[in-house]
């Protein structure tokens, strides 16, 4: 018994250490190199928003059989460990309300996009949110080597996500309950790892106020996919949905692509620039039907001749 004993505890210590072994050879197999990131925020490229509140870096392994590293760093930056080997890098910043992320499997397919409005108004079904402000940046081909020492990378996030102002000159405000508009022809999507805009054919939804003889308000996109900004065929259009005060609706469409897309392109860094009219051009809002005083239903009372006392039973 005492010999069953002792060879039980062998077996044992010799399966602890081939796992032991095992394990570290399985370590040894996967040796990491630091990458100290740090982002260089330029005060430009922050005038479309605030900070953000922190940044996710993906490295995509060239090799099938390599292993992909995905980090949440603050703002400044911060340290990663990483395989040796050769990657593409995508970075952005994970803080936004209506911009969301898929295909982050593989770097030609992350996207950031926004999901449908499906707001309780007919002809909404189809449109997305604009995005909130996106920073992003990429590098498609980054090597690690094996030599342990540490590697530095200066990442510059920039904006992606343009902001369009609009100001409509507009007769017959008071006509106008409320109002809401589109544009299609714009981005919709973002391929992060490709750097440019995709449209996928949702209008971008955005809200319309009334103000001092005008209809204003902005909206936000991706910026310009590149089909529109390659191909003078296609248009860029804005489309405003106006609910007049007796429920009737009335649709405008205007014709934004030279104020969006000009020939030469529009000048990074700089704002875009505010959407408006041709000289001469105004928004006529239809008239509307008049409403009856007292809401249709007559506003006064015939004679009720002579006064007659009549005399309830009480039980």
């Amino acid at each position: 018994m005492k010999n069953v004993r002792q060879l039980v505890l062998m077996l044992s210590f010799g399966l602890l250490v081939f796992a032991a072994c095992s394990r570290r050879e399985l370590l040894d197999d996967y040796p990491v190199v630091t990458a100290q990131i740090r982002f260089c925020w330029d005060e430009a490229v922050l005038a479309g928003g605030a900070m953000p509140e922190g940044m996710r870096a993906i490295f995509y392994p060239h090799d099938p059989g390599g292993r992909k590293v995905d980090v949440y760093l603050p703002v400044s930056g911060g340290e990663v460990n990483v395989p040796p080997g050769r990657y593409s890098v995508v970075v952005y910043n994970y803080d936004t309300e209506t911009v969301l992320i898929r295909g982050e499997e593989a770097y030609e397919t992350i996207e950031a996009y926004t999901n449908f409005c499906r707001l309780e108004v007919a002809g909404t079904e189809k449109m997305v949110w604009g995005p909130d402000a996106l920073y992003t940046t990429r590098i498609d081909d980054f090597g690690i080597d094996g030599a342990g020492e540490p590697v530095r990378l200066d990442l510059a996030p920039r904006l992606v996500v343009s902001t369009h102002p609009f100001n409509l000159k507009t007769v017959r405000l008071d006509n106008v309950g409320s109002a809401f508009g589109s544009v299609e022809g714009m981005a919709d999507g973002y391929l992060l790892g490709k750097g440019c805009g995709k449209n996928g054919g949702s209008p971008v939804y955005f809200d319309v106020e009334k103000g001092d003889g005008v209809m204003k308000g902005s909206f936000t996109t991706f910026g310009m996919p590149q089909a529109v900004a390659s191909r003078a065929a296609d248009r860029v259009t804005m489309r405003l949905t106006i609910i007049k005060v007796d429920r009737s609706i009335q649709e405008v469409e205007i014709d934004i692509t030279q104020t969006i897309a000009p020939p030469g392109g529009q000048e990074e860094g700089k704002p875009a620039p505010e959407i408006e009219l041709p000289e001469g051009n105004v928004i006529e809002v239809e008239e509307v039907a008049p409403v009856p005083d007292g809401g249709g239903f007559g506003g006064e009372v015939g004679e009720w001749g002579n006064e007659t006392e009549v005399e309830l039973p009480m039980n």
